[in-house]
């Protein structure tokens, strides 16, 4: 599972992101299937990740047309690992070599590029020199992709081959005289391939072709028969000395192609090394070119265990609110072990704002620069995210009774330096249990040695001291009368942009006396809600004490 489960990266949004990775070769594509984690201890090494990462997004940069070239080489790349393994056991067949000597090719072709490339292309991706094996399953230096058992690579097989081709040649030599004396006797002429096909009807030349001592009858119908050339004694002769040539031929090629199995078998562990390197490369250059694509920054990294976000976007959101033609409105925060709590405006992104704390996590956990103007964080040991309605039709359970059995599951699992995301927890029951669910969850994980963000409706119930809160700015600056007028007449998705447009998705930090904002009943009047029913809630919101529970279980937190 790693840090988090596969539930988890698909909420924050981190599946996502790894889908839109692009390796060119077998091993990148590999490397992406398993990526893993770096895990609190292993700063070190990261950060060493992270170096290699920052030059390669030079390289594509600085060298584009040879990091093109690389990409081309990389496309070009088949996975033959196994033939290569297999080579210390068997003897591998003439396809198998030459598709080790295509790699081989790409291999000494990468090396070049890297090497003129520079200072520039960390030493460790270079792919190591395999020109001795190569020229092995190359002799005649032609660095073509193709492959032969050339007679250059024996001498016993090109005298072999030589032989037979001069029975070859007397075989062709007596079929023509064979061919001469039956046109000088019979009259009858022979095609190139030694036939002639003859009409029944033609007595005389059937009479002729049948006479002829080198002729046979092979085929016929009702309205001719053809007659082709009978093979002499000599021939048998000679081809009976090809076959055993060709015998001889065949079993020199073998030893041939054990020998070159067994310079292949002695460079497994350079030729596999190598593969390691064009996988690392292709899959830091998959990364670096998402980082560039996407505006990423790399993150600072702790050692405490904590995480501030400068203007950080959350990647999928903000990619489906462009092709709705909204812009993304970047947000910052800051959080340390224990408890911070969220609250804000209807379709204020709390939602959103929990997942791209997650995503940034992750992808900075896993060795990825950050959609962000800046990030610091410590590593964390496990990331879990609770959201949405928690139902689980699986289990059987209710929207509330899956919502718990979610958290006992995070809970559960969650260790020191953990990040736990609980989006609007107990929302799905009554508010006066709902309120108090929430202020127990807070209590109990405000001592915790975790990162906890929670997003709540409820007001005052993060009493702590201790207790981080923050809270949407929403709405509070917006001309909501002007707009109400703008918009007359015009369609849902219309006013469904006109108000993303208008919402400020920046958090405030507040004290914890601070109530909740009310703006859900100045969206539903935007949004066109019947005025009667509009008056009738605002007619109950006014009854109600100070400090009594509200909830709304329709947020649209996605905008």
């Amino acid at each position: 599972m790693g840090i988090a489960s596969e539930r988890t990266k698909r909420e924050i949004g981190f599946t996502d992101v790894l889908s839109k990775l692009r390796p060119l070769t077998p091993f990148g594509k590999k490397r992406v299937f398993d990526i893993r984690a770096f895990l609190p201890g292993e700063e070190t090494v990261l950060e060493s990740e992270f170096d290699n990462l920052q030059r390669l997004c030079d390289v594509l940069v600085s060298h584009e047309s040879d990091a093109a070239r690389i990409a081309e080489e990389f496309r070009e790349i088949k996975d033959i690992s196994h033939s290569v393994m297999r080579s210390a056991a068997e003897t591998l067949s003439a396809v198998e070599l030459f598709e080790v000597k295509a790699l081989l090719l790409r291999m000494e072709t990468l090396k070049g590029i890297c090497e003129s490339i520079g200072q520039d292309m960390p030493a460790r991706f270079v792919p190591l020199d395999v020109s001795g094996l190569l020229s092995a399953l190359d002799p005649d230096g032609g660095r073509i992709p193709v492959f032969y058992i050339y007679d250059i690579f024996s001498e016993r097989l090109a005298e072999l081959r030589k032989r037979k081709k001069e029975k070859e040649r007397s075989i062709g030599a007596e079929r023509k005289r064979l061919a001469g004396e039956t046109l000088a006797n019979s009259g009858i002429a022979l095609t190139p391939k030694y036939e002639a096909n003859i009409a029944r009807s033609d007595e005389a030349a059937m009479e002729a072709a049948k006479s002829a001592p080198y002729l046979r009858a092979a085929e016929e119908d009702i309205f001719s028969v053809r007659f082709v050339l009978a093979t002499s004694e000599k021939e048998r002769a000679l081809t009976a000395e090809t076959d055993a040539l060709s015998s001889e031929a065949e079993a020199e090629e073998e030893n041939v192609r054990k020998r070159l199995t067994d310079a292949v078998a002695a460079e497994i562990e350079r030729i596999l090394e190598n593969c390691e390197r064009i996988g690392r490369l292709d899959f830091l250059m998959a990364k670096a070119t998402h980082a560039l694509e996407n505006v990423c920054v790399r993150p600072a990294i702790s050692q405490a265990h904590a995480l501030r976000i400068e203007e950080g976007r959350h990647l999928p959101t903000e990619r489906a609110l462009r092709e709705r033609g909204i812009s993304y409105q970047p947000v910052s925060i800051e959080l340390a072990e224990g408890v911070s709590c969220v609250t804000g405006a209807n379709m204020g992104g709390k939602t959103v704002l929990m997942k791209l704390a997650g995503l940034v996590a992750a992808m900075a956990g896993h060795g990825m620069f950050v959609p962000c103007a800046s990030a610091t964080l410590g590593l964390s040991s496990y990331v879990g995210i609770l959201i949405g309605d928690g139902q689980d039709s699986d289990k059987g359970l209710s929207s509330f009774g899956g919502e718990m059995d979610g958290l006992n599951a995070m809970l559960s699992e969650s260790h020191e330096r953990a990040l736990l995301l609980i989006d609007e927890i107990a929302s799905a029951t009554n508010p006066s249990e709902g309120r108090a669910l929430t202020k127990g969850l807070i209590a109990y994980l405000s001592d915790k040695p975790y990162i906890t963000l929670i997003t709540t409706h409820f007001d005052h119930v993060a009493g702590g001291a201790d207790i981080v809160n923050y809270q949407v700015r929403g709405l509070s600056g917006a001309d909501l009368g002007e707009l109400a007028s703008a918009l007359t007449g015009a369609g849902s998705d219309e006013r469904l942009k006109a108000i993303a447009a208008l919402m400020d998705y920046r958090l405030d930090q507040v004290s914890r006396e601070q109530e909740t904002p009310k703006d859900a009943l100045r969206i539903a009047e935007i949004l066109g809600i019947n005025k009667e029913i509009l008056d009738l809630a605002r007619g109950f919101a006014d009854a109600e004490k100070p400090g009594l529970p509200e909830r709304n279980q329709n947020e649209q937190t996605e905008s």
